[in-house]
């Protein structure tokens, strides 16, 4: 016999991660979440790690490197990032970038960023509106499920993908007079970091690296945005850079500081792990100078 009360049936998110999320469901806003489990983090740190179809576009040796790769079947390329930063520790980049409210001290494009919900200790919802770095272009949006994992010996994830939410509609901003500007919104289809421990030659610090595919969406054709992002690249690490140099001066002067999203180091289930794109940076920077 059917009940007389109805339930608002929820809808299923849809992810387009290039690897599933294999975590618990977890329900919020009238739409079921998946979370990730450890094994979804091993999947990234190989997917972010790997070379495999890449091109090589940018060396700046003891710097940076910067690849894109066509995906079958897909417009957008993916672009990858390595940049390799002496004396900082891991953990000391790992907290910028996790810091929100430094965040606004270092982020020039930033209008409006904000946790929308936790969905798990490692795994929220965010909003980010950022300024468009050209003239003539929208600003963007983006709305992120976002996780992170502390995988011991100095290595840390962080990775995104865009979802829906109910509580930020494509004309927030402007419904919450913020901005009265127009605004995109845009699609990660993932956007991440691995963070590992650097050594080479006695100099000790942490390397990056950073990889996205993503749709800003609007009227941008895909070859300019292709062509923009795997340019625009080398740019986000300068700014990385100056950000972690100014945080160890920044941390100190805050009061009650906090440090929300640690956690215990919780290492791979794995024999070993390889460094694929850390031996690759070595072997082609070994003896190079000026830049290619």
């Amino acid at each position: 016999m059917p009940s007389d009360t109805t339930k608002e049936e929820e809808e299923t998110v849809v992810y387009k991660t290039p690897f599933p999320l294999t975590g618990e469901e977890v329900s919020n806003a009238g739409r079921k979440y998946r979370l990730p489990a450890k094994n979804d983090f091993l999947a990234f740190r190989n997917y972010a790690d790997s070379l495999e179809g890449y091109s090589l576009r940018c060396n700046r040796p003891n710097d940076t490197i910067v690849w894109s790769k066509k995906v079958k079947g897909e417009s957008l390329n993916v672009v990858k990032v390595f940049s390799v930063y002496p004396g900082v520790d891991p953990q000391t980049m790992y907290d910028m970038l996790q810091d929100g409210l430094y965040r606004v001290v270092w982020d020039t494009y930033r209008i409006e960023a904000f946790c929308i919900v936790q969905l798990s200790p490692n795994t929220d919802i965010g909003y980010y509106a950022a300024k468009s770095p050209a003239t003539g272009v929208t600003n963007r949006d983006f709305v992120n499920q976002r996780a992170w994992h502390s995988a011991g010996n100095g290595e840390f994830i962080i990775f995104n993908t865009s979802v829906p939410h109910r509580d930020v509609p494509t004309n927030y901003l402007k419904a919450n007079k913020i901005s009265s500007d127009s605004v995109v919104r845009g699609f990660s289809k993932i956007t991440g970091y691995l963070i590992r421990p650097w050594e080479d030659k006695g100099t000790k610090g942490c390397c990056l690296t950073y990889v996205t595919q993503c749709d800003v969406g609007g009227w941008i054709p895909t070859m300019v945005m292709n062509y923009v992002t795997t340019k625009a690249s080398p740019n986000t690490v300068k700014t990385v850079r100056g950000a972690v140099a100014g945080f160890t001066e920044w941390v100190p002067k805050q009061s009650d500081y906090q440090r929300t999203w640690t956690s215990d180091p919780d290492p791979f289930d794995v024999p070993s792990l390889e460094n694929i794109t850390i031996q690759f940076a070595k072997e082609k920077w070994a003896g190079e100078s000026g830049s290619s």
